[in-house]
């Protein structure tokens, strides 16, 4: 394809961070300090290069963007990769240099065909089609609600709570021996204590069920805890992996 001029993005990088600040926007259009502060891993300026930048940002930078706008990460993982497989197909030399294609009515059908397959890849990733499956054909889970303990409660430091969401069974296999893991493992000092895993209760399919998790806060503060859960069977094996998991958040203050 022809060269890109000085300051030109690929149009599928473009594409890509396009779909990156909506997904910012959704999220309330967080400055890009406080989505570094969420992070603790990467500076503002890095984060703004994200969605600014002449280049695609290694994987690491992009997670901690998705990770403060809370998007699912298998799905933008699957999106970055597209998007790096098709800019180093762009890097391979030409082996034929006299024969580039110098024709603007070239350009602009190599330029859709970009496009549209980075449409392809965000439309077969969107949440619900799953594109790893699940484990067992049929399964299927949805997330009814917090029965305890809302999201951003505040509580106090050195004390416990305990968290109880409620989930249907909306597929058609019955779940035995479930369990909710914890995704940040393993756990950081100074945030939020909890087992690794906790029980889910045997469900009949279209039945429904409430999981409860013990939490104990850290005994300084202020600290913000959010912790995320994910449903494995016995094997700790992920059983819904395109799923966005589940999870609770609260301000531990005096």
């Amino acid at each position: 394809m022809p060269e890109l001029q000085a300051g030109e993005r690929a149009p599928e990088l473009e594409a890509f961070m396009a779909e990156l600040r909506k997904l910012r926007t959704r999220a309330g259009e967080p400055s890009f300090r406080k989505m570094a502060a969420k992070s603790g891993a990467v500076s503002h300026a890095t984060l703004h290069l994200t969605v600014t930048g002449r280049r695609l940002q290694p994987w690491e930078t992009v997670r901690e963007f998705v990770r403060a706008c809370d998007g699912d990460e298998e799905e933008w993982h699957a999106r970055w990769q597209g998007v790096q497989l098709l800019l180093s197909a762009d890097r391979e030399p030409d082996p034929a240099p006299r024969r580039r294609w110098r024709s603007k009515r070239v350009l602009v059908p190599l330029v859709l065909v970009l496009v549209a397959a980075i449409a392809a890849v965000v439309v077969i990733l969107l949440p619900g089609d799953q594109p790893a499956g699940p484990p067992h054909p049929g399964d299927s889970s949805q997330f009814l609600g917090d029965v305890t303990i809302p999201d951003d409660t505040v509580v106090k430091p050195g004390t416990q709570f305990v968290k109880v969401w409620e989930l249907k069974n909306t597929g058609t296999v019955e779940w035995r021996k479930r369990y909710l893991r914890r995704t940040d493992l393993p756990v950081a000092p100074g945030t939020c204590r909890t087992p690794e895993r906790i029980p889910v209760n045997d469900t009949a399919p279209q039945g429904t069920v409430q999981v409860t998790v013990t939490v104990s806060t850290p005994p300084t503060a202020p600290v913000d805890c959010k912790v995320f859960w994910k449903m494995v069977d016995e094997q700790d094996r992920e059983l819904f992996p395109a799923r966005q998991p589940i999870y609770f958040a609260v301000h531990v203050r005096p």
